[in-house]
């Protein structure tokens, strides 16, 4: 148990005397836990977290379930954690990430080189309600007709993050981006995903020599 090892070696006293860059990630998270249970102690508990994921960055992904299903964690426990993860994530991408892209001809010159592909790549951006980005996220690859659940894919991860707003893009290989039947269909069911999760589709994107912007044609 942490209160039977040496004080020098209990992680809040590692933090007070030496700082919080000299902790190990097993230490910071099990102060985080704070305590441990029954014959099983925060840094074991740490431990078996880390354990369960093949990098630092999959804690990024864990959900309540799973967290709970650790013996030693429950749902308090777990709900600090996952509001410590969730909480870092937001600073890292306010440290990664705020520009402002007010107009059509501003995203497609900052992403357009994210699209240089043979195939379609769909990309979608998040913003915040001043169209400052927080973050890009490739969804999917391939023609639209065959990706009927990608725009509930596209909201939900906004959900996810807690962004007001979004753009897609998508790229055309053949060079022209004037929009397909497919894509027009896309896009109405962009408009109606908005609607219904109050997430303003702020543009549809298609990148080739040069660009189509939806909103610039007045289609949202």
């Amino acid at each position: 148990m942490i209160k039977e090892m040496p004080r020098y070696e209990r992680p809040r006293e590692k933090l007070l005397t030496n700082g919080i860059k000299t902790l190990s990630n097993m230490e910071l998270l099990a102060i985080i836990i704070k305590s441990g249970t029954k014959g099983k102690s925060a840094i074991e508990i740490s431990d078996e977290i880390l354990n369960s994921i093949n990098s630092l960055k999959d804690l990024n992904d864990l959900e309540l379930l799973e967290l709970t299903k650790i013996k030693g964690l429950g749902k308090v426990k777990a709900m600090e954690i996952l509001a410590s993860i969730e909480l870092g994530k937001r600073i890292a991408m306010e440290k990664t990430y705020r520009k402002q892209l007010l107009t059509a001809i501003d995203i497609f010159d900052e992403f357009k080189h994210d699209l240089e592909y043979s195939t379609e790549h769909f990309l979608a951006i998040y913003f915040d309600s001043k169209c400052h980005v927080i973050c890009k996220k490739e969804m999917f690859i391939g023609d639209v007709k065959n990706t009927v659940l990608a725009p509930n894919e596209i909201f939900k991860y906004a959900i996810k993050i807690g962004a007001p707003a979004l753009v897609v893009m998508h790229n055309h290989p053949t060079g022209d981006p004037t929009p397909s039947s497919a894509d027009i269909e896309f896009t109405e069911l962009l408009k109606e995903m908005s609607l219904i999760t109050n997430i303003t589709l702020l543009d549809h994107i298609i990148v080739g020599d040069y660009y189509y912007s939806f909103y610039e044609d007045r289609k949202i």
